[in-house]
């Protein structure tokens, strides 16, 4: 927490602005409009005029004018603002911190409930949390354990029910919560894999997540009915997840390549509610003027009847990001083939010769298209494979028929 506003090296007298501003951001909503009347040595002082503050030391007492309770106390050093701070709520103490001559708070913080019961114990450096976190229910029951440390990696966590089942776990690249918690148990670093089960406050089982030496290897999410809600698989060189339905139907499939740093998508899939597949995406690292992307290079969709429906086939030609479609009718054959260039959101320009299938196989429509996407040629058949029409198109769009 910066509390900058209560001490400056340039200016040792706050402002009555720097003054509101405190109580505002730190004070209960309660009593940012209460008017408070304050001491110091029993001497009255204003904290809004520093002048009635300058040069002293000693603890600053504040009281609420209207009900007489203890509001905060805030020590002060040859004027300034550094040292303890306390604030109370209704009385009681809830909140208390050090700050330094920055103004940043500095070394153990603690907040209390009403009955005087410790629910938050953490230390602090210079304004950041650092170390060792501990919180309680207001009955005392031990909610959380944390540590944070400098590097991203470097902070573990458990929470707690307030029937003293465990409901989260982060875990380290090391032990970091002992002797509170035994993290190298549940975070599998005693070289066995730990099995961990975590419950909502209800009570009821809303994960199972294996753990060795700190990183998860399978993880299961459960449905409120106790079925498989999500399922994380992690091997040597791909990671997995499956999405089921409420019902046990398998919906979703994704997996990444994780030998990559960043992991990498491989594949997604998604399922019917029957259980047929409807979707399938393939990715895959390729080279583009000198720059390794991954890349969308396959979009399938199916019918539910396990037919192939459409397919989209994506390729880099030189500078061209190209798209070849294919569509098909429910029994399996070919409906139609076109190909495209992506030129940017929501434009592409056809390119090379686009075809139109029957049913029974047979090519009834044919377009050819030139480098700019302007069409060129039109022909068309009927069922039987005859030729109705073979035509020159123009740019104002007329025709006339295709001479060689």
């Amino acid at each position: 927490m910066d509390t900058t506003f209560f001490h400056s090296s340039r200016n040792l007298y706050p402002s009555v602005f720097q003054v509101i501003v405190a109580a505002m951001l730190i004070a209960p909503a309660s009593a940012v409009f209460a008017v408070e009347d304050c001491e110091l040595n029993k001497e009255s002082v204003n904290p809004a005029n520093g002048y009635t503050t300058a040069g002293k030391t000693g603890m600053m007492k504040c009281k609420d004018r209207d009900s007489g309770k203890l509001v905060r106390e805030q020590e002060l050093r040859a004027g300034v603002y550094v040292g303890l701070v306390r604030y109370y709520k209704d009385g009681l103490l809830f909140k208390e911190y050090s700050v330094n001559e920055k103004g940043n708070t500095d070394g153990k913080l603690r907040e209390f409930a009403p009955n005087g019961q410790v629910i938050l114990e953490e230390n602090n450096v210079n304004g950041s949390t650092r170390g060792l976190l501990r919180a309680w229910y207001p009955n005392g029951v031990l909610r959380r354990v944390a540590f944070i440390g400098e590097g991203p990696r470097d902070k573990a966590s458990v929470k707690y029910t307030q029937d003293k089942q465990l409901s989260e776990l982060e875990c380290g690249d090391k032990p970091l919560l002992a002797p509170h918690v035994n993290d190298a148990a549940l975070c599998g670093f005693q070289a066995k894999t730990s099995v961990v089960q975590l419950f909502s406050d209800s009570g009821k089982l809303k994960s199972q997540i294996n753990f060795l030496s700190g990183v998860s290897q399978q993880s299961t999410y459960f449905h409120d009915n106790g079925k498989p809600d999500t399922v994380d698989e992690l091997g040597p060189k791909q990671k997995t997840r499956k999405v089921y339905s409420d019902k046990g139907v398998l919906r979703k499939e994704t997996a990444w390549n994780v030998t990559e740093k960043p992991a990498t998508i491989e594949r997604e899939i998604e399922y019917h509610e029957s259980g047929s597949k409807v979707r399938e995406q393939l990715y895959a690292l390729t080279e583009k003027e000198g720059r390794r992307q991954n890349r969308l290079i396959a979009d399938n969709s199916f019918y539910l009847n396990g037919q192939p429906k459409r397919s989209e086939k994506y390729t880099v030609e030189g500078k061209d990001d190209v798209k070849e479609v294919r569509n098909y009718f429910d029994n399996g054959k070919l409906s139609s083939l076109e190909r495209y260039v992506y030129e940017g959101r929501y434009r592409e320009r056809p390119i090379g010769v686009h075809q139109s299938f029957a049913q029974n196989g047979t090519l009834v429509r044919e377009s050819h298209y030139d480098e700019r996407g302007r069409i060129q040629r039109e022909r068309s058949w009927d069922d039987s494979g005859k030729l109705l029409a073979d035509d020159q198109v123009y740019e104002d769009g007329s025709r006339k028929a295709f001479s060689k």
